[in-house]
């Protein structure tokens, strides 16, 4: 059944009069999930890496496999008119740049594992790429939010790897789901089970790989 908050792209450009609405299409721009990815790995990267330009070695191999590549394949698939725009809004569109996503990382993981990353970084690609096969499945029927996956994964990995004081990032999580529902891209529903899947998925990988006890 179509949910009310659910609107068309097109649509929700309609809605740019409102100053919360844009705030809100800002909030969903800056913080979509392959963004997000890059502070992410290069964080866990320095604070497990041997030196810094092991660290940042590790970083180019997950900006270019994790964020570039995707961006490029659905920035192409925006262009040849087979998505809707880059966040990909419309659900049916969803699975192949999320499977190609899902290989991607798998294909760094792999790359990862060649040059000896640490187990932290392993962890945190590993949570993605679960996180990934998950929501990809669970997009076939349902809407879950993306944006939401990307951004508590992002706070738990930070809590777990550099420090419980990072917790304090959760408001961030609060704000990416109040912009998602704002700009009509997902209901509260969708936004939490994407947060939650990411905190799950987070919290038994890194216990897997022996990151935290």
């Amino acid at each position: 059944m179509h949910n009310v908050r659910e609107k068309q792209p097109s649509e929700q450009m309609a809605l740019t009069g409102d100053r919360w609405t844009r705030l809100a299409q800002i909030v969903s721009s800056i913080t979509n999930p392959l963004y997000i990815a890059l502070p992410t790995f290069l964080l866990v990267a320095l604070a497990t890496a041997p030196s810094v330009e092991r660290a940042l070695l590790w970083w180019l191999v997950t900006s270019l496999g994790i964020t570039l590549a995707p961006l490029l394949f659905i920035r192409r698939g925006v262009r040849l008119g087979h998505y809707s725009d880059h966040h990909v809004s419309v659900r049916e569109q969803r699975f192949v740049p999320l499977l190609f996503g899902v290989l991607c990382m798998g294909t760094v993981f792999v790359l990862l594992l060649v040059l000896g990353a640490s187990r932290a970084l392993l962890a945190t690609v590993t949570g993605g790429l679960v996180a990934g096969a998950i929501a990809t499945i669970i997009t076939r029927r349902w809407k879950i939010s993306l944006h939401l996956v990307g951004m508590a994964g992002a706070v738990t990995t930070f809590g777990l790897v550099l420090g419980a004081l990072y917790f304090c990032l959760a408001p961030l999580v609060v704000l990416v789901a109040w912009a998602r529902w704002k700009v009509y891209a997902h209901t509260i529903a969708q936004a939490s089970a994407g947060t939650v899947l990411a905190v799950v998925v987070a919290l038994i990988i890194f216990w897997l790989f022996g990151v935290y006890k």
